[in-house]
């Protein structure tokens, strides 16, 4: 199987946008955080008094890099079978 680079492409941006498209989800257990992504969170936001005071970009921030690369690949494989499913009907149709 090959592995098309645009779609490849899509689907990583894809998995960005979402974190600005859905809304985060606030944990009600452990620490105070909001987590970001879909279908899995791959960011997370921490909340607390200590980080407050100090206002750089990514303090408090967690990547978790292989829940991105799992979001993904499930985007990729949803648009690749897409894809896919088009082409057959296309070809159906002629």
């Amino acid at each position: 199987m090959n592995i098309h680079l645009r779609t490849l492409n899509l689907s990583a941006w894809i998995a960005l946008l979402t974190t600005l498209i859905f809304p985060g989800h606030q944990a009600t257990d452990g620490a105070a955080r909001t987590d970001f992504g879909f279908p899995f969170p791959f960011i997370t936001q921490y909340h607390n008094e200590i980080m407050e005071g100090h206002r750089w970009l990514l303090r408090g921030i967690r990547i978790d890099l292989l829940y991105f690369l799992l979001d993904v690949a499930i985007i990729y494989a949803i648009i690749h079978g897409l894809l896919y499913f088009v082409s057959k009907f296309k070809s159906q149709k002629k």
